[in-house]
């Protein structure tokens, strides 16, 4: 099975791109994918810029055209050396094309992105098993890639934070590796000339996480405010984020709901059980979450952890991303529906 962890790509490129025909990387995070495409293209090509060295397709130029791939693949390069085909969007086309590859003669090497694929996808099925074909698996940031990111980010500018600055910013960071780079060149800039980044400054820069946060979508859901809902998502949407993602921060934030209100039932209050929250709830958040976990009672909450894990199912069946959008869309949208309920039932 060819599957390559990031953490090995200096091992892949020593001994097997040579015997590569393609590299699909894939994922529900478009930033880290995209990211992780750009350095592969750049290790092969030397840049992303050299029309002589690289070649862009989308999905939609093979649909058509299936050859023009194996076209692609053997066309020499100008100035010699290996050029890279670099596909974006993989999807049908894509699928209809690589069966043409020979495994025989690689030639320039595919470096292909797609979203998430569920582990029945047709892509998936047929790079996995294959020795010439590669798949490089994307997932979520954990807290761990988002410190090694503050790290890169700002340690490398010289400026240095202390433990509750990175929380606050983990906290805020993650659903897409581009966005969080984003942030954080913005907080480097706006800290230019000091040593130590302080909770004010990432409160000024990226405690509202400007028009881009997912935070806006859910506070609107779990606080059942159905036009706010609708606003953030589509803004969401419409900046790039994917649907997966954002169902797995719903996932996220509905479990620490679900674990604060236990805590509440066992006899703290709303307030105290989110102040001693481990880990630590980012300050500008604890009067929301505080609020949300008086809304919801552990039937509900377990409902909505149902709808979010349904919704997350019917998106891996599918590799459209309309359809990934609508059925997104709607999970929110119920979710806020059911917050809304819970408040009227509370006025009862």
């Amino acid at each position: 099975m060819a599957l390559l962890k990031w953490a090995g790509l200096d091992g892949f490129l020593r001994r097997d791109a040579e015997k590569a025909s393609a590299v699909l990387i894939y994922g529900p995070d478009g930033g880290t994918v995209r990211e992780r495409a750009r350095q592969l293209v750049i290790s092969i090509a030397g840049s992303i810029d050299d029309p002589f060295a690289v070649v862009r397709l989308d999905d939609a130029d093979l649909a058509g055209d299936p050859a023009r791939l194996v076209d692609e693949t053997q066309a020499l390069s100008f100035g010699g050396g290996r050029r890279v085909v670099w596909v974006e969007n993989a999807g049908s086309g894509f699928l209809k094309a690589v069966p043409l590859l020979s495994p025989d003669k690689p030639g320039n090497l595919i470096v292909a992105e797609a979203g998430a694929l569920a582990k029945s996808a047709g892509l998936r099925a047929m790079f996995e098993p294959a020795a010439h074909l590669w798949a490089v698996p994307c997932y979520e940031d954990s807290a761990i890639d988002l410190e090694r990111l503050i790290a890169e980010e700002l340690d490398a500018k010289g400026l240095s934070t202390d433990m509750e600055v990175r929380q606050a910013l983990i906290d805020l960071l993650g659903a897409d590796r581009r966005m969080s780079r984003q942030e954080l060149a913005k907080l480097a800039l706006y800290c230019h000339g000091k040593t130590q980044v302080t909770l004010a400054d990432v409160e000024a820069v990226c405690g509202d996480v400007a028009e881009l946060s997912a935070d806006d979508l859910m506070n609107a859901v779990f606080d059942g405010q159905l036009a706010a809902a609708d606003e953030a998502f589509m803004r969401l949407r419409d900046s790039g984020q994917s649907g997966a993602g954002l169902l797995i921060m719903a996932a996220s934030h509905a479990a620490r709901l679900t674990r604060l209100r236990v805590d509440v039932e066992r006899g703290k209050s709303p307030e105290m059980a989110v102040r001693q929250a481990r880990p630590p709830v980012f300050f500008k958040q604890q009067p929301v979450l505080q609020r949300q976990v008086s809304l919801w009672d552990g039937e509900s909450l377990l409902a909505a952890s149902d709808m979010i894990g349904r919704a997350t199912r019917d998106t891996r069946t599918t590799t459209l991303s309309a359809l990934n959008d609508q059925i997104t869309h709607r999970a929110f949208l119920s979710l806020a529906r059911l917050a809304l309920q819970q408040r009227h039932n509370a006025r009862d």
